[in-house]
């Protein structure tokens, strides 16, 4: 008995001995689905690993997030209630530059049979549609766009868009936002209550591209190499880093090194990996697109000069449950109209958005406001034009030799401005009109 007390004693404090950490993570999909694809991993093969591998370092338990604003990420980092958090690259960088967290991994994707480091996003409308035959035919259409930070599903469209000169917030007549509601985005251009749509190339091929290939159009084909490999997929626009791990800067640096070794050991023939789509985990990706992408829509705000000489040098990322109306970047010349004018632009243009989600139609208006400049601008303007004046009535009705430095130029003056002071100043006799 006395034995067995012992044992019982010291597997307690064994297993207070064990630190324990919560896995967050975040994929397009409700928590459910969530929990279903990514608990295998992140609870239940990182558990199993490190019992056999590392008796005693750590245990790991998986939780959803930012499925929902009660979910959002961001709070439960500041709670220090996650210590990792799986998401997109989008997601990972504001979480790095806000929180100061780090890169630990990325995954390869496995979709189809074929294994790819990288993402693209296709932007595509219907081939029945004849009136959108390329990029730029999509000016005045109605277009739906994904999650906020997604980079495949967003901005990097958005920057295709711009870059063939249409601007998403005064060109395009509604946008609606769809997040994470793949399905949804890709059944309202079939039913043609979209005229396009930005999707992730990946989800499209996996979920739809047998059957529907022959009915969509894709915009801009290209062919782009991430890390000397060719993107397997159809894509529009350049690639961005597959999903990745962060880590809070207060795990230990020992503990990263051990999760880093248990995913890289993950292989597709792992259920748990097959579950959640994954070939297996690599070294830290090159965000730096993803980063350019997010800074470039205001979507990521790093610190000013003048917030760093203050000692303030957090940065701030655009939460995906705030205003939608925070999004709007409005191009030079125009201004953003004001939030009850937005609100009901769409349903005054006739385009009604659909139940539960966020559209903008045309947000942004030509910058018609009148110029008034201060009255000490205007009054010297005016003293200088009559000091102007004077000074030319002097030089013509005075001998220049009174003034032998100003001769030459005087001359010269006179010889121009002749026709026009000789009205003025010396007007000859009017004619008389004919009769």
């Amino acid at each position: 008995c006395l034995r067995a007390l012992l044992l019982c004693v010291v597997a307690a404090q064994s297993s207070a001995d064990t630190a324990h950490y919560v896995f967050g993570g975040w994929l397009p999909a409700t928590s459910d689905v969530i929990t279903a694809k990514l608990k295998p991993i992140y609870q239940d093969y990182l558990n199993d690993f490190f019992a056999r591998n590392y008796a005693g370092a750590a245990t790991f338990e998986f939780m959803p997030v930012d499925y929902s604003a009660a979910s959002y990420s961001n709070s439960l980092i500041s709670n220090e209630k996650i210590h990792f958090l799986y998401s997109i690259p989008g997601r990972t960088v504001c979480v790095e530059a806000e929180f100061g967290w780090i890169p630990v991994v990325t995954q390869r994707g496995y979709t189809r049979g074929q294994e790819t480091g990288a993402q693209g996003s296709i932007v595509f409308s219907l081939k029945s549609n004849t009136k959108i035959r390329n990029v730029t035919d999509l000016r005045g259409s109605m277009i739906g766009v994904g999650y906020i930070l997604a980079s495949n599903s967003y901005h990097f469209g958005y920057q295709l868009l711009e870059e063939s000169g249409i601007d998403l917030f005064t060109d395009i007549s509604k946008l609606v936002y769809y997040g994470y509601e793949y399905q949804a985005m890709l059944d309202d251009v079939l039913k043609e209550k979209l005229d396009a749509a930005i999707l992730p190339s990946a989800w499209l091929v996996d979920n739809a591209w047998d059957t529907l290939q022959s009915k969509l159009l894709v915009h801009n084909p290209s062919t782009y190499t991430y890390e000397d490999e060719v993107y397997p997929f159809p894509t529009s626009t350049p690639l961005a880093p597959q999903y990745g791990v962060i880590a809070s800067p207060n795990v230990p640096w020992k503990l990263k090194a051990q999760l880093t070794e248990a995913l890289t050991n993950l292989t597709h023939n792992n259920s748990a990996a097959a579950i959640a789509g994954i070939a297996t985990f690599t070294m830290p990706g090159h965000f730096s697109g993803v980063r350019e992408g997010l800074e470039s829509l205001s979507l990521l705000r790093m610190p000013s000069l003048d917030s760093w000489e203050e000692g303030d040098v957090s940065a701030t990322c655009h939460s995906p449950f705030a205003e939608i109306l925070d999004t709007i970047e409005c191009p030079t010349g125009y201004v953003m109209q004001d939030a009850r004018t937005i609100e009901h632009r769409c349903m005054d243009n006739g385009m009604v958005c659909p139940a539960g989600r966020a559209c903008l139609c045309r947000p942004c208006q030509k910058d018609l406001q009148v110029r008034v400049f201060p009255a000490r601008v205007v009054l010297s303007l005016a003293l200088t034009i009559f000091s102007l004046t004077l000074l030319l009535s002097f030089c013509w009705v005075f001998p220049l030799e009174t003034f032998p430095y100003a001769a030459a130029f005087g001359r010269r003056l006179q010889r121009r401005a002749a026709p026009v002071l000789t009205r003025i100043i010396r007007p000859g006799p009017r004619r008389r009109p004919h009769r």
